[in-house]
């Protein structure tokens, strides 16, 4: 296998020699990054210093190599290999053939891309790629199970202009295939459908000013989980400062249609922000509030927020891991027993029922070194009776050094300090050192 892919990327690379009497051949662009991250982890499962199993001292290496292709005005397509190790020579018994594992190369995206789709005006895409919308706090993450490593999704989508400021994407993709035989007993795919609406209307704001309106579908077979959700997401960005977003969302639908259970639930996010520009280091101070609703037990519904494609990168990388679906080893289970029961894909950040006020600042203390510090009040919105609802402090600190416009060192450190919502009060703590090189 890696003679194959060694083989092919000799290939690829050489393309350009070998079509150099083809117009697109001119048009051929080739890129990629190298990352190295070391990790240090301690108690983001389960707060308890006597254990060692969420105890991690690591290398984490992420290779990327892509290439464009325009092969003529109105069609292109790109190609992305990735590859990502947790320290050489580590085997996960359940999981040592999927992507991100070991030392396997796989396709991270692969898509086409034609504009003017039969004369429409349309862009019509086809294949794996990244699906960002927004923060990212509904549709950002198609493989949360991996780290935010890889974000793709495997479908089709198709752009529809409306006027010169306005789009719409219709979506459908797959986010995990598992089986591929359909049936009664064989239906356990995970897809996203839907409508996303992008406009940038002035009337709303400033020129900066973009809407968003959105319908979207998430049905999960094995669950029996077929979810609607509508959302509105407006922000801004004005010339004096000043930057806002707020996102509100509603989920109704089947939580699961054999057991007759309806999902019905709420979650927004509202984030504002002033930047001094006329400042030394131009500060910048900013506050949030985000919300996802958890289930009221006296209901026959479910009110539980469902996570859809929301997964790792929004909250900083320390809750991300927070929340990770590892069953009943995660200490979430002490307040919500059944935190991941909209979840039928281990690994994945299962956020919900939880709330969290945030404030913090942001500077470029120099030309190439910038820096923020978040802190966070974490609230439990529904906690199991007999457990509280304080679910502890989350600080966040980060710097970034650009050495190079195409080389950055990163250092990101997080605690959170739990609270009376969980058994156990030892800290959870994380670092990492990162070097990231883009070409």
């Amino acid at each position: 296998m890696k003679k194959l892919v060694i083989l092919f990327l000799v290939l690829f690379l050489s393309a350009p020699a070998f079509g150099a009497a083809d117009n697109w051949s001119d048009k051929l662009e080739l890129g990629g990054s190298t990352q190295l991250r070391y990790y240090w982890l301690n108690n983001m499962w389960d707060n308890n210093d006597d254990t060692d199993f969420d105890r991690w001292d690591s290398y984490r290496l992420h290779t990327k190599i892509n290439a464009k292709a325009t092969i003529s005005d109105t069609i292109s397509g790109f190609v992305q290999l990735g590859n990502q190790t947790y320290g050489n020579g580590v085997v996960d018994r359940n999981l040592n053939d999927s992507d991100n594992l070991g030392n396997k190369v796989f396709v991270e995206n692969s898509y086409i891309t034609v504009n003017d789709f039969f004369g429409s005006n349309f862009t019509f895409q086809a294949g794996r790629m990244n699906l960002m919308y927004g923060s990212g706090f509904v549709l950002f993450d198609g493989n949360s199970q991996f780290a935010s490593t890889s974000l793709y999704f495997d479908g089709v989508k198709l752009t529809m202009p409306i006027g010169k400021k306005s789009k719409i994407d219709a979506l459908y993709f797959i986010d995990e295939e598992n089986n591929r035989a359909d049936g009664p007993t064989n239906d356990d795919d995970i897809s996203l459908s839907g409508l996303y609406m992008t406009a940038n209307c002035p009337a709303m704001g400033s020129d900066k000013g973009q809407q968003e309106i959105y319908t979207l579908n998430r049905n999960d077979e094995l669950l029996s989980k077929d979810i609607w959700m509508v959302g509105l997401r407006l922000s801004d960005k004005f010339e004096m400062g000043f930057d806002y977003s707020g996102e509100v969302a509603y989920q109704m639908g089947e939580f699961n249609s054999k057991t007759n259970i309806d999902q019905e639930a709420l979650g927004y996010k509202l984030d504002a922000g002033y930047t001094f520009t006329n400042a030394m280091m131009t500060p910048r101070l900013f506050c949030g509030y985000m919300f996802m609703e958890g289930d009221d037990p006296d209901t026959k519904d479910k009110e539980r927020w469902d996570v859809f494609y929301g997964g790792w990168p929004q909250f900083g990388d320390m809750l991300a891991w927070k929340y990770v679906n590892v069953g009943a080893a995660n200490n979430i289970t002490d307040y919500d027993p059944t935190y991941n029961e909209g979840s039928s894909t281990p690994g994945e950040a299962v956020y919900s029922n939880l709330s969290m006020a945030s404030v913090g600042v942001g500077a470029n203390l120099t030309s190439q070194l910038s820096t923020k510090f978040t802190y966070g009040l974490l609230t439990v919105d529904e906690p199991v009776a007999g457990a509280d609802d304080d679910f502890g402090d989350y600080y966040q600190l980060q710097a970034t050094y650009g050495y190079h416009k195409n080389l950055s060192f990163s250092v990101y450190s997080a605690m959170i300090d739990p609270g009376d919502a969980f058994n156990n009060d030892d800290k959870a703590y994380e670092i990492f050192l990162e070097t990231k090189l883009v070409f």
